[in-house]
């Protein structure tokens, strides 16, 4: 089976009503013991295409108060409002009854848009891809979520081997599934969480970084292959960091944005 048909599998929902739905959360999409951040934002995202008018994710802002746990999920969406070129709605994700996540999406249909295109600056210069470095899986070492994706690292960003201080806190990596199968708009909403913090680069793997907040753009549908990453931060306050994502296609296109923060909780 192809890792994008294991990951829409893993992101599939049962409608209970008509803005009510299950889901089973998986293992495989992982950082340690809780699921990552992108991935449930993927699951909420596929409820949301279930039943707003618009089917394509635009933005979705969430915020995580406690760990999503493997197992059952119940997903609750209000519709706020629909126009005729987007749909909003507020998600609440449960489990057992506790609340974990809340989500304001708005949704579209990329394939009714029309207008301007226009990038106001050059996307960023990257190694070829054959010059990059796929980080090694290492069973304890690595979350599970890497099993499944390509994460291939420029030279200056081979956070695992070369972190320093003199570094930028700036990871720059192709990234795909591991058998190189198409990315729709959910796999980019994992990608744009899935990425190594980029405080690695600089200061090593000092800790753990849960995401406290994220909101990801969808800009459009990425052409086929590898995906072009660039995740920094640039700034920590009181051990509350940022990481600003981007990805571009293969054909130089913007194609998703994300700002999250995060708490750096370093080892004591």
């Amino acid at each position: 089976m192809s890792v994008s048909k294991i990951f829409n599998d893993d992101i599939a929902v049962t409608k209970i009503s008509a803005f009510n739905f299950t889901a089973n959360i998986s293992e495989r999409w992982s950082i340690g013991q809780t699921a990552n951040g992108g991935y449930s934002m993927a699951i909420i995202a596929k409820a949301c295409s279930e039943c707003l008018p618009h089917k394509d994710p635009l933005t979705i802002s969430t915020n995580y108060l406690e760990r999503v746990d493997f197992g059952i999920a119940d997903i609750e969406i209000t519709k706020i409002s629909s126009t005729k070129s987007t749909s909003t709605a507020y998600i609440s994700l449960r489990q057992k009854g506790e609340l974990k996540i809340f989500s304001i999406a708005t949704f579209t249909d990329f394939d009714r848009a029309k207008g301007l295109n226009q990038n106001l600056r050059e996307e960023p210069l990257f190694d070829t891809y054959e010059d990059c470095v796929q980080v090694p899986y290492k069973e304890g070492f690595n979350p599970k979520l890497d099993k499944n994706l390509e994460k291939k690292y420029c030279r200056d960003s081979i956070w695992w081997e070369n972190s320093d201080d003199t570094n930028k806190a700036t990871l720059k990596l192709y990234m795909g599934w591991k058998d190189k199968g198409l990315v729709d708009l959910f796999g980019l909403i994992l990608f744009l969480d899935a990425t190594t913090p980029p405080i690695f680069n600089k200061m090593g793997v000092v800790g753990w970084v849960p995401t406290l907040s994220l909101t990801s753009h969808i800009r459009n549908l990425p052409s086929p292959g590898p995906l072009k990453v660039i995740a920094k931060t640039e700034f920590i306050t009181n051990n509350y960091i940022e990481e600003d994502r981007e990805i571009w296609d293969f054909k130089g296109n913007l194609v998703g944005q994300s700002k999250q923060l995060a708490k750096l909780r370093i080892k004591k």
